[in-house]
Protein backbone atom coordinates (compact mmCIF):
# COMPACT_ATOMS: atom_id res chain seq x y z
CA UNK A 1 0.00 0.00 0.00
CA UNK A 2 1.99 3.03 -0.94
CA UNK A 3 1.84 6.16 1.07
CA UNK A 4 2.75 9.68 -0.20
CA UNK A 5 6.00 10.94 -0.58
CA UNK A 6 5.65 14.46 -0.92
CA UNK A 7 8.36 14.62 2.17
CA UNK A 8 11.22 13.08 -0.18
CA UNK A 9 9.96 15.01 -3.14
CA UNK A 10 10.48 18.37 -0.95
CA UNK A 11 13.68 17.37 0.28
CA UNK A 12 15.05 16.78 -2.95
CA UNK A 13 14.03 19.91 -4.79
CA UNK A 14 15.69 21.88 -1.60
CA UNK A 15 11.98 23.00 -0.43
CA UNK A 16 12.48 24.35 2.99
CA UNK A 17 10.83 22.06 5.11
CA UNK A 18 8.76 22.16 8.38
CA UNK A 19 8.09 19.32 10.23
CA UNK A 20 6.02 19.05 13.55
CA UNK A 21 6.72 16.22 16.15
CA UNK A 22 3.88 14.12 17.59
CA UNK A 23 3.60 11.60 20.48
CA UNK A 24 1.15 8.42 19.67
CA UNK A 25 -1.11 8.43 22.47
CA UNK A 26 -0.51 6.65 25.62
CA UNK A 27 -3.78 4.39 24.75
CA UNK A 28 -5.54 2.84 22.48
CA UNK A 29 -7.77 5.29 20.81
CA UNK A 30 -5.87 7.80 18.22
CA UNK A 31 -8.54 9.63 17.42
CA UNK A 32 -7.91 12.15 20.28
CA UNK A 33 -4.86 13.08 18.01
CA UNK A 34 -7.70 14.41 15.88
CA UNK A 35 -8.11 17.96 16.86
CA UNK A 36 -4.51 18.36 17.09
CA UNK A 37 -3.59 16.73 13.38
CA UNK A 38 -6.67 19.05 12.65
CA UNK A 39 -4.44 21.76 13.76
CA UNK A 40 -1.26 20.33 11.70
CA UNK A 41 -2.80 19.15 9.03
CA UNK A 42 -1.47 21.63 4.85
CA UNK A 43 0.28 23.34 7.74
CA UNK A 44 3.26 20.77 8.21
CA UNK A 45 4.93 18.94 5.20
CA UNK A 46 5.04 15.34 7.66
CA UNK A 47 4.59 14.73 11.06
CA UNK A 48 7.07 12.96 12.69
CA UNK A 49 6.11 10.61 15.28
CA UNK A 50 7.88 9.83 18.43
CA UNK A 51 8.87 5.79 19.73
CA UNK A 52 7.95 5.85 23.38
CA UNK A 53 9.17 8.89 23.67
CA UNK A 54 11.87 9.32 26.26
CA UNK A 55 11.15 6.01 27.55
CA UNK A 56 7.50 6.33 28.38
CA UNK A 57 5.23 3.54 27.01
CA UNK A 58 3.06 4.99 24.04
CA UNK A 59 1.25 3.88 21.25
CA UNK A 60 3.14 1.99 18.92
CA UNK A 61 4.22 4.66 16.17
CA UNK A 62 3.83 2.04 12.91
CA UNK A 63 -0.32 2.13 14.16
CA UNK A 64 -0.12 5.40 14.65
CA UNK A 65 1.62 6.21 11.56
CA UNK A 66 -1.16 4.38 9.69
CA UNK A 67 -3.84 6.26 11.22
CA UNK A 68 -2.21 10.05 10.33
CA UNK A 69 -1.95 8.56 6.67
CA UNK A 70 -5.60 7.47 6.39
CA UNK A 71 -5.87 11.43 7.81
CA UNK A 72 -4.34 13.13 5.20
CA UNK A 73 -1.09 13.45 6.65
CA UNK A 74 2.29 12.38 5.74
CA UNK A 75 4.36 10.49 8.70
CA UNK A 76 7.83 10.11 9.47
CA UNK A 77 8.28 6.54 12.03
CA UNK A 78 10.74 7.56 14.67
CA UNK A 79 12.32 3.92 15.44
CA UNK A 80 14.35 3.31 18.05
CA UNK A 81 17.68 0.83 18.92
CA UNK A 82 16.43 0.86 22.76
CA UNK A 83 13.38 -1.68 22.73
CA UNK A 84 13.96 -3.54 19.42
CA UNK A 85 16.88 -6.31 18.73
CA UNK A 86 17.68 -6.40 14.99
CA UNK A 87 14.87 -8.94 14.24
CA UNK A 88 11.79 -6.95 15.57
CA UNK A 89 13.47 -3.68 14.22
CA UNK A 90 13.54 -4.93 10.48
CA UNK A 91 10.31 -6.59 10.65
CA UNK A 92 9.03 -3.63 11.85
CA UNK A 93 10.38 -1.27 8.88
CA UNK A 94 9.13 -4.50 6.51
CA UNK A 95 5.84 -4.12 8.13
CA UNK A 96 5.84 -0.11 7.57
CA UNK A 97 6.29 -0.90 3.94
CA UNK A 98 3.17 -3.01 3.82
CA UNK A 99 1.17 -0.08 5.40
CA UNK A 100 2.31 2.85 3.19
CA UNK A 101 5.01 4.36 5.52
CA UNK A 102 7.93 5.52 3.35
CA UNK A 103 9.89 8.12 6.07
CA UNK A 104 11.94 6.84 8.78
CA UNK A 105 13.99 8.52 11.89
CA UNK A 106 16.31 6.32 13.15
CA UNK A 107 17.72 6.79 16.56
CA UNK A 108 19.30 5.50 20.19
CA UNK A 109 16.22 6.13 22.02
CA UNK A 110 16.33 7.55 25.21
CA UNK A 111 17.88 5.58 27.98
CA UNK A 112 15.65 3.49 29.89
CA UNK A 113 15.71 4.96 33.22
CA UNK A 114 14.34 8.28 32.20
CA UNK A 115 11.00 6.96 31.48
CA UNK A 116 8.10 4.99 33.68
CA UNK A 117 9.28 1.69 32.93
CA UNK A 118 12.52 1.77 34.76
CA UNK A 119 12.82 -1.79 35.53
CA UNK A 120 12.75 -2.84 31.82
CA UNK A 121 16.02 -4.18 30.01
CA UNK A 122 16.90 -1.87 27.28
CA UNK A 123 17.62 -3.95 24.21
CA UNK A 124 20.65 -1.80 21.66
CA UNK A 125 21.04 -4.64 19.44
CA UNK A 126 22.23 -2.18 17.12
CA UNK A 127 23.15 1.22 17.37
CA UNK A 128 21.47 3.92 15.55
CA UNK A 129 24.87 3.76 12.71
CA UNK A 130 24.05 0.49 12.10
CA UNK A 131 20.55 0.73 12.27
CA UNK A 132 20.65 3.38 9.55
CA UNK A 133 22.74 1.00 7.44
CA UNK A 134 20.20 -2.19 7.60
CA UNK A 135 17.78 0.16 6.54
CA UNK A 136 19.79 1.34 3.99
CA UNK A 137 20.03 -2.67 3.24
CA UNK A 138 16.73 -3.20 2.84
CA UNK A 139 16.53 -0.44 -0.03
CA UNK A 140 18.35 -3.00 -1.84
CA UNK A 141 16.13 -5.77 -0.97
CA UNK A 142 18.64 -7.28 1.83
CA UNK A 143 18.75 -7.71 4.90
CA UNK A 144 21.30 -7.84 7.76
CA UNK A 145 22.48 -11.46 6.90
CA UNK A 146 23.02 -10.48 3.69
CA UNK A 147 19.99 -12.63 2.52
CA UNK A 148 17.59 -11.21 0.17
CA UNK A 149 13.85 -9.87 0.78
CA UNK A 150 11.09 -10.85 -1.03
CA UNK A 151 9.21 -8.52 -2.98
CA UNK A 152 9.13 -4.81 -4.42
CA UNK A 153 12.73 -3.04 -3.35
CA UNK A 154 11.47 -0.18 -0.11
CA UNK A 155 12.22 3.21 -0.96
CA UNK A 156 12.66 4.00 2.50
CA UNK A 157 13.85 7.78 3.09
CA UNK A 158 16.17 7.55 6.20
CA UNK A 159 16.30 10.68 8.72
CA UNK A 160 18.80 10.25 11.46
CA UNK A 161 19.71 12.50 14.54
CA UNK A 162 22.04 15.32 15.11
CA UNK A 163 23.18 17.07 18.18
CA UNK A 164 24.61 21.02 16.76
CA UNK A 165 25.66 22.52 20.03
CA UNK A 166 27.44 21.16 23.73
CA UNK A 167 31.22 20.76 24.17
CA UNK A 168 32.79 18.92 23.17
CA UNK A 169 31.32 19.10 19.34
CA UNK A 170 34.04 16.59 17.91
CA UNK A 171 32.12 13.14 18.86
CA UNK A 172 29.11 14.72 17.34
CA UNK A 173 30.42 15.53 13.81
CA UNK A 174 32.55 12.46 13.92
CA UNK A 175 29.09 10.55 14.89
CA UNK A 176 27.14 13.20 11.92
CA UNK A 177 29.57 11.52 9.41
CA UNK A 178 29.02 7.85 10.01
CA UNK A 179 25.58 8.46 9.64
CA UNK A 180 25.84 10.30 6.44
CA UNK A 181 28.33 7.25 5.41
CA UNK A 182 25.64 4.53 6.30
CA UNK A 183 22.95 6.04 4.34
CA UNK A 184 21.30 8.43 6.17
CA UNK A 185 19.14 10.94 3.43
CA UNK A 186 18.30 13.62 5.96
CA UNK A 187 19.32 15.19 9.50
CA UNK A 188 17.55 16.23 12.12
CA UNK A 189 18.68 18.26 15.22
CA UNK A 190 18.34 17.93 18.66
CA UNK A 191 16.96 21.56 19.61
CA UNK A 192 19.04 24.46 19.26
CA UNK A 193 18.21 27.77 21.03
CA UNK A 194 20.46 30.38 19.11
CA UNK A 195 22.65 30.02 16.22
CA UNK A 196 26.14 30.94 17.72
CA UNK A 197 25.61 27.87 19.85
CA UNK A 198 26.13 25.73 16.29
CA UNK A 199 28.71 27.54 15.05
CA UNK A 200 31.28 24.74 15.80
CA UNK A 201 29.48 22.36 14.81
CA UNK A 202 29.44 23.63 11.63
CA UNK A 203 33.14 25.00 11.72
CA UNK A 204 33.95 21.27 12.41
CA UNK A 205 31.91 19.46 9.79
CA UNK A 206 32.68 21.22 7.08
CA UNK A 207 33.01 20.03 3.41
CA UNK A 208 29.52 17.82 4.21
CA UNK A 209 27.16 20.55 3.56
CA UNK A 210 24.95 18.45 0.87
CA UNK A 211 22.64 16.20 3.18
CA UNK A 212 19.48 17.98 4.37
CA UNK A 213 19.39 19.23 7.32
CA UNK A 214 16.20 20.39 9.66
CA UNK A 215 16.76 22.48 12.56
CA UNK A 216 14.43 21.50 15.69
CA UNK A 217 13.18 24.60 17.80
CA UNK A 218 11.11 23.74 20.89
CA UNK A 219 8.60 25.49 23.19
CA UNK A 220 9.65 25.01 26.35
CA UNK A 221 7.40 25.32 29.10
CA UNK A 222 8.14 27.59 32.27
CA UNK A 223 9.13 24.83 34.28
CA UNK A 224 11.36 22.64 32.10
CA UNK A 225 13.56 26.18 31.42
CA UNK A 226 13.52 26.89 35.37
CA UNK A 227 14.67 23.69 36.27
CA UNK A 228 17.34 23.09 33.16
CA UNK A 229 20.63 21.86 33.85
CA UNK A 230 23.05 20.63 31.42
CA UNK A 231 22.51 16.44 31.66
CA UNK A 232 19.28 17.35 33.15
CA UNK A 233 16.80 16.52 30.33
CA UNK A 234 18.04 13.70 27.03
CA UNK A 235 19.11 15.75 24.14
CA UNK A 236 18.31 19.13 25.70
CA UNK A 237 21.33 21.86 26.03
CA UNK A 238 20.55 25.06 26.42
CA UNK A 239 23.19 27.53 25.78
CA UNK A 240 24.10 30.18 29.39
CA UNK A 241 23.59 33.23 27.20
CA UNK A 242 19.32 32.17 26.55
CA UNK A 243 19.28 30.77 30.01
CA UNK A 244 20.45 34.36 31.55
CA UNK A 245 17.61 36.28 29.40
CA UNK A 246 14.75 33.79 30.69
CA UNK A 247 15.88 33.94 34.08
CA UNK A 248 15.20 37.70 33.60
CA UNK A 249 11.58 36.94 33.18
CA UNK A 250 8.83 36.83 35.51
CA UNK A 251 6.17 33.89 35.56
CA UNK A 252 3.76 36.17 33.67
CA UNK A 253 6.36 37.40 31.02
CA UNK A 254 7.89 33.79 30.23
CA UNK A 255 5.04 32.36 27.78
CA UNK A 256 5.19 35.43 25.59
CA UNK A 257 8.97 35.75 25.69
CA UNK A 258 9.73 31.62 24.89
CA UNK A 259 6.95 32.90 21.78
CA UNK A 260 8.87 35.91 20.72
CA UNK A 261 12.42 34.07 20.86
CA UNK A 262 11.03 31.27 18.92
CA UNK A 263 9.12 32.87 16.40
CA UNK A 264 12.74 34.95 15.77
CA UNK A 265 15.09 32.22 15.94
CA UNK A 266 12.31 30.32 13.48
CA UNK A 267 13.22 33.36 10.91
CA UNK A 268 16.91 33.32 11.26
CA UNK A 269 16.94 29.59 10.40
CA UNK A 270 14.91 30.03 7.43
CA UNK A 271 17.50 33.41 6.34
CA UNK A 272 20.47 31.06 7.44
CA UNK A 273 21.31 29.13 4.30
CA UNK A 274 22.70 26.25 6.35
CA UNK A 275 19.33 24.72 7.42
CA UNK A 276 16.51 23.10 4.92
CA UNK A 277 13.77 23.24 7.30
CA UNK A 278 12.73 23.50 11.10
CA UNK A 279 11.22 20.94 12.60
CA UNK A 280 8.82 21.78 15.90
CA UNK A 281 8.34 20.64 19.04
CA UNK A 282 5.41 21.91 20.50
CA UNK A 283 4.96 19.80 23.96
CA UNK A 284 1.40 20.54 24.01
CA UNK A 285 0.76 23.91 22.59
CA UNK A 286 0.08 22.73 18.72
CA UNK A 287 -2.15 25.66 18.85
CA UNK A 288 0.25 28.15 18.61
CA UNK A 289 2.12 27.02 15.30
CA UNK A 290 0.28 29.79 13.23
CA UNK A 291 1.79 32.29 15.29
CA UNK A 292 5.27 30.67 14.62
CA UNK A 293 5.14 30.14 10.97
Amino acid sequence: MPGPNKFAEGLRSGTFMVTCELDPPKGTDPTKAKKIMDLLKDKVQAVVVSDNPQARMHMAPIGFCRYLLDQGIEPVMTITCRDRNRLALQSDLLAAVGLGIQNILAVTGDYITWGDHPETKPVYDLDSVQLIRAISLLNENKNLSGNGVEGPSPSFTIGAAVTLAGNPILPQVLKFRKKVQAGAHFFMSHPIFDLAGVEEFFKEKRPDRKTPLLASVCLLNETRMREYAPGKYPGLYIPETVMKKFRTLSSGEFQAGMMSHTVRLIEEIKKDGRFQGVHLMLNGDEERIVELI
